[in-house]
């Protein structure tokens, strides 16, 4: 561990931090990368044929004898602008925390976690060791070969879904756990337990137009037949749009539906039963729409561990205090 006392802990680098506020993104912002699923293939009828596509209400069922509902959050606690010989590069101080919601018997329990701190340089540049802050707040170096302004951001982004994959692996070598991951699935084979990914923004429909009415159509605790996802991004999955919570007229069509996915590796009868399964259990966990702003398809158990989850990583104004403080020793 470099000590900062003595020695400059970003080596031959020039760091200085982005005025603007994190939130606001980047003075010469830039878009994330293109969805690696803009070229999937979709067969949407492996569960019923085109004159049997309708929404389906399966009957409730209990829930699995475990349920886990693993999730992330990540923080960008500063960007920082760096300088190497002359060249410009982009960067950031970043945390991320991941954990479980154990849902036995009725109850909701907060399970194990991982939190970590990352020192992200683009460019393909890296800096020379762990940076101290102060003591306890300890930054490991990382590196990303991209070189916009958000390359480091998308760095700590699949860093975090990376912990998230391990943790769901963890939980779901367990035969009678169902494990219900927050996010597009990334998990691609098989595992003891299942894992079921709960995509709550819709930014792609998967469907064709004849199936848009049946989706709009869907009750609360219905679902659309299961579709298959044949994609070259990523690996194949099983899928299914469910609605959770019943909308207001006011509110858009597409209120309160939610996409799940599962592995392929499944076959179709097991994402059959899952499918009915999670149609009949999910909705249990909406919150209320004065609890959440994002209710309906902000779980309760997923808006609680985030909530967990942000408070342990500790106050970002104060961590960007101790930043600037460190930089100022070093001008």
């Amino acid at each position: 561990m470099i000590d900062t006392r003595s020695q400059d802990p970003f080596g031959p680098f020039v760091v200085r931090i982005d005025p603007w506020a994190v939130e606001y993104g980047s003075e010469t912002p830039t878009d994330f990368q293109a969805d690696p699923d803009d070229g999937a293939a979709v067969d949407p009828f492996v569960e019923h044929d085109i004159g049997a596509w309708a929404p389906l209400v399966p009957p409730p069922v209990d829930p699995p004898e475990q349920l886990a509902i693993v999730d992330g959050v990540r923080r960008m606690e500063a960007r920082l602008v760096i300088t190497d010989q002359g060249q410009l590069l982009h960067g950031l101080l970043g945390a991320y925390g991941v954990g479980v919601v154990h849902c036995r018997n009725g109850l909701a329990t907060f399970g194990e976690e991982v939190r970590g701190r990352v020192i992200i340089f683009g460019s393909g540049q890296k800096p020379p060791g762990p940076v101290t802050i102060s003591p306890g707040l300890v930054y490991e170096p990382r590196s990303t070969a991209e070189q916009d302004s958000d390359a480091p951001l998308r760095e700590l982004h699949r860093e975090m879904r990376t912990v998230e994959e391990q943790f769901a692996r963890q939980l779901a070598a367990n035969v009678n756990t169902l494990v219900l991951a927050d996010g597009p699935l990334n998990i691609g084979d098989p595992t003891a337990g299942r894992v079921v990914g709960f995509v709550k923004r819709l930014f792609k429909l998967y469907l064709a137009s004849e199936q848009l009415p049946i989706l709009r159509a869907l009750p609360r605790g219905g679902r659309t037949p299961v579709f298959f996802i044949r994609s070259a991004g990523r690996f194949s999955r099983y899928s299914w749009f469910t609605r959770i919570a019943k909308r207001m007229a006011v509110e858009s069509d597409f209120t309160g539906i939610v996409r799940l996915e599962v592995a392929d590796g499944v076959g179709i009868d097991e994402a059959i039963r899952l499918a009915d399964m999670t149609t009949s259990i999910v909705p249990r966990f909406v919150p209320s729409r004065s609890r959440d702003p994002r209710a309906p398809q902000n779980l309760v158990p997923i808006g609680a561990l985030e909530q967990h989850l942000r408070h342990g990583l500790g106050d970002a104004r104060l961590i960007h205090r101790r930043l600037a403080t460190l930089l100022a020793r070093s001008l």
